[in-house]
């Protein structure tokens, strides 16, 4: 630290440290932003990781893909498989699938309503 001894040199000394101290904060920030940056994979990864272990929201068609996908799963992939297997594998696939319909549930309605509005057409073709 050096030693002041004039108004002129105070001034000059905090003209000097305010602009380090600017320096400084735009530094931090730009180390800030890398740091968020590197880690972006990891929240990705996290995110995904949390899709295994844990539902959303009890929705009719989740439930209804997450029973589907836990049966299918338990009695006719693991048939065989062993005890752990049987009870693991099953809850992280019913709760993937669960997700997954949920994520995407704007999506599978508007495709199940054109699926019907396909065979009521084709109905009313026939019947015409």
């Amino acid at each position: 630290m050096r030693t002041i001894n004039t108004l002129a040199e105070l001034k000059e000394e905090r003209l000097r440290l305010q602009m380090r101290k600017t320096f400084l904060e735009a530094e931090i920030k730009t180390n800030f932003n890398d740091i968020k940056e590197q880690l972006k994979p990891l929240r990705l990864v996290a995110k995904g990781a949390t899709k295994f272990f844990a539902g959303k929201d009890h929705s009719v068609a989740g439930d209804t893909a997450g029973y589907l996908t836990n049966v299918l799963v338990k009695e006719v992939l693991l048939k065989n498989a062993g005890y752990l297997s049987r009870l693991v594998l099953p809850y992280l696939a019913k709760n993937v699938a669960t997700n997954v319909v949920d994520d995407n549930k704007s999506k599978i309605s508007d495709w199940v309503q054109t699926l019907i509005a396909k065979f009521t057409h084709k109905k009313a073709e026939a019947n015409a």
